[in-house]
């Protein structure tokens, strides 16, 4: 058995009623809406409703967007919210949460398609902005699970080595869109906005938070002004008082800006603090002020009430998260040497079809506030071209194209080989779309992105189809399928662990020579109820594969995931790699007692016609390996017997005793595979359906 690992750098920024039961042997989940606040259910009602007849619209087949493209047919340019499926743009402040911004950006735009809506109109049936829930997504998505989720995998996921000293630290450790994919395939969320707001649990913008613990900022904010670190501002008073030609050079622009109007013989202590708080709300208020990272972000397991936080199911289930070809071809080190037409074809496909697309770069800077001085956007036009070979440092969501977007709009000293650049909606606000809250703050406003016709700052920008970093571009497909009257969906799994190994996975391909290669999970439905398998998934190594599912009943005592009777075989082709749910019709029963195995068989034929099998695992860093590479975050997998199978060399072998025999192998190089490298079980899952109770 053999796994390749991959490390690129991929946006790390050093950034009602709740029917649940739980299985102990299947990991299973079973959730309905959980109405989170007082105020909230009349919001979910409508929502709800709008779900309900959006089902019906779709059966019908209605939709604004091209299906596909003739490659030669793509329209020169093209803008998604000319179609009006695109959200507001946000503000990450005060975090470094691009990932999670942009891979909610890409799937609010992709569900308003879904529902064949535009924002406004869902605005004029609800009262607010389609808008989900960064902060849901970001906490659950790098923590591990508990037992609230699934009591045979607790501990599995993503850590980080600075929470234990910081709970915050995890907005700032960075991820990626499979982050976002694994999250979403497992059954859990996207949520809206209102039940986990972008803010602490006080509430309080950074100006608020300094004027509610005036004495305990005091030390910060004498520190971020003193214009002699070394010297304590008692001593400072002092010295102006014994030499008062030194008061404009002690307290700098807090004076030249007039917030210390006193006389250098009269100045008091508690004058140059008042004017250090004035000054830095200030700039707080002109910067466009933030919710506060002093305050507590971290969201509890469980809600008063003792139900699971993470497990919340709103109606919108992932399809398909798919990974699109590069946007670059690269040589034997790893360098940019040209743009790649099937990574531009497939973007575009992807928006014409009406799916905003999740994208990382090399900005000039990963977050708002940072100082920047590379010199790869021109702040002039707001177009971005990095002409160098860097890592990734940001993730943004591109809504549409301009293939005669001119060179000459790049900085002059830099510019891309030709015309062409990608329109890209970010993260840092603008001052066009921000908040105001009811005392007056205002919070997200920035004079960020291009201009529009009142030169207000709109958050957009352009990036140059010839950037030598943008890369890793993924969409997402939902439906509300799984959304039906009186049952709860549920899902089986084993695989709660995002790859943050570049943010790939460990891959295995053999050719038609040599045997096929198959895996299975096995799931045991002991929740007490029977239950209807809705649909099945898997996640692909590769793009346009062939995947076999194979349902099996199994036999008591089975020898394998084939020793029963098969309930029915699917087959799925998927135009690009990733998480990939395959429909059923519905009618497959499994009763409480009885044992399901899911048998995928994935293919793909390479350029030679060969037939290959493969398949995908995720992967991660452990700790150990974490602390060798300085990184913060590492992962946890549970793999138990009886979970996971691997069909090679003409037998079935369980996973945990693959797993185990490649350790064995390891060690005798002089290398531990356990000790370097996190290794989940396969992410097979079964999407379920019973009758509510």
């Amino acid at each position: 058995m053999f796994f390749a690992m991959y490390q690129n750098a991929c946006f790390m920024e050093q950034a009602g009623t709740e029917r649940r039961f739980s299985s102990s042997l299947s990991g299973l989940r079973l959730v309905n809406i959980i109405l989170k606040k007082e105020g909230k259910e009349q919001t979910m009602k409508k929502l709800l409703g709008i779900l309900l007849i959006v089902t019906i619209i779709m059966s019908l087949g209605v939709s604004a967007f091209a299906e596909t493209a003739p490659e030669d047919e793509y329209p020169a340019r093209f803008d998604l919210r000319d179609y009006g499926v695109v959200t507001p743009v946000k503000s990450q402040s005060p975090w470094g949460s691009c990932w999670s911004f942009g891979g909610i950006a890409a799937a609010e735009s992709s569900i308003l398609t879904t529902l064949g809506m535009t924002n406004e109109e869902y605005k004029a049936k609800t009262g607010q902005d389609f808008d989900l829930s960064e902060k849901h997504l970001l906490w659950f998505a790098t923590h591990p699970i508990t037992e609230l989720t699934d009591p045979k995998q607790v501990g599995e996921g993503l850590y980080n080595s600075m929470e234990e000293d910081n709970p915050n630290a995890i907005y700032n450790s960075g991820g990626g869109t499979v982050f976002v994919t694994t999250l979403f395939s497992s059954g859990v969320g996207p949520v809206p906005e209102e039940y986990f707001p972008y803010q602490g649990a006080e509430e309080l913008t950074e100006t608020q938070y300094v004027d509610k613990y005036y004495e305990e900022m005091k030390p910060y904010l004498r520190s971020v002004y003193s214009q002699d670190p070394d010297m304590t501002v008692e001593d400072a008073v002092a010295l102006v008082h014994e030499q008062p030609e030194k008061y404009e050079e002690l307290f700098g622009e807090v004076s030249e800006k007039g917030y210390l109007d006193s006389t250098a013989e009269e100045l008091t202590v508690e004058q140059v603090d008042e004017a250090y708080l004035a000054w830095y709300k200030a700039v707080m208020k002109r910067n466009g002020d933030a919710f506060s990272v002093r305050d507590d972000w971290t969201i509890p397991y469980s809600d008063e009430n003792g139900r699971s936080n993470r497990d919340i199911y709103a109606g919108f289930t992932l399809v398909d998260g798919n990974i699109l070809p590069s946007l670059m071809i690269k040589d034997s080190e790893g360098k940019w040497l040209a743009v790649n037409d099937a990574g531009v074809r497939a973007v575009k496909s992807e928006l014409l079809q009406g799916r905003a697309v999740c994208a990382g770069f090399k900005a000039d800077k990963s977050r708002p506030g940072e100082a920047t001085t590379v010199g790869y956007m021109n702040t002039d036009t707001w177009a971005h071209y990095t002409f160098e070979d860097v890592p990734q440092s940001h993730a943004i969501c591109i809504v549409g194209w301009d293939d005669n977007y001119s060179k000459d709009n790049f900085n002059p000293d830099h510019k891309p080989p030709a015309d062409g650049a990608w329109l890209v909606k970010n993260s840092w606000g603008s001052e066009t779309d921000y908040v105001t809250l009811p005392n007056g703050t205002v919070v997200g406003k920035d004079t960020w992105g291009i201009e529009d016709a009142d030169g207000k700052h709109t958050g957009y920008f352009y990036i140059s189809y010839y950037d030598k970093t943008l890369n890793n571009a993924e969409t997402m497909v939902f439906d509300t399928d799984l959304l039906m009257e009186g049952t709860d969906m549920g899902v089986w799994m084993y695989d709660y662990m995002p790859s943050s190994y570049a943010f790939e996975t460990g891959v295995e391909t053999k050719d038609q020579s040599a045997d096929v290669l198959k895996t299975a999970n096995v799931f045991v439905n002991d929740t007490g109820s029977d239950v209807r398998l809705y649909s099945v998934s898997t996640k692909t190594a590769s793009p346009r594969a062939r995947v076999v599912y194979s349902l099996y009943l199994l036999n008591d005592g089975a020898q394998n995931p084939e020793d029963g009777k098969l309930l029915d075989r699917k087959v799925g082709y998927y135009e690009y790699a990733g998480f990939h749910r395959q429909k059923l019709n519905g009618e497959i029963t499994i009763k409480d007692g009885e044992t399901l195995a899911i048998v995928a068989e994935e293919s793909v034929v390479n350029a030679d016609g060969e037939k290959l099998y493969e398949y995908a695992v995720n992967t991660a860093p452990t700790e150990k390996t974490a602390e060798a590479l300085e990184t913060l975050q590492y992962g946890v997998a549970v793999v138990n017997k009886g979970e996971s199978f691997l069909y090679e060399d003409g037998q079935w072998k369980d996973w945990s005793d693959a797993l185990a025999e490649a350790e064995q192998e390891s060690a005798g190089d002089g290398f531990s595979l356990k000790e370097a490298v996190a290794v989940d079980n396969f992410s097979i899952k079964a999407y379920v359906l019973r009758d509510a109770a």
